[in-house]
């Protein structure tokens, strides 16, 4: 399952995500920390197809895990190459301009 809430900022949309899995933890690096716990992250559960359908809406996406990330490369909404991990799990930002 994933965690996925929408941020509503003016006309934007703002899908914040990550799997079950990481939900609630600090990931951290060298570079960077990377707190899933708190509100930002903490939406309803949903499956993968709900989730497409949220990707599908956003205008800017931060997303967290294995299977958000998977799913987003899958749909053609991130390369892998922009992909980046964070305590060995991937990370990625999504903005259409």
């Amino acid at each position: 399952m994933i965690r996925a809430k929408f941020h509503k900022i003016g006309g934007e949309r703002l899908l914040a995500a990550c799997d079950c899995e990481v939900f609630g933890k600090v990931l951290e690096d060298a570079e960077v920390v990377l707190n899933l716990g708190g509100s930002f992250y903490d939406g309803p559960e949903v499956n993968e197809d709900e989730f497409r359908a949220m990707l599908a809406q956003a205008t800017s996406a931060n997303l967290v895990g294995k299977t958000v990330v998977s799913i987003a490369v899958e749909q053609s909404e991130v390369e892998q190459a922009n992909v980046r991990e964070i305590a060995g799990i991937p990370h990625a930002l999504l903005f259409y301009i």
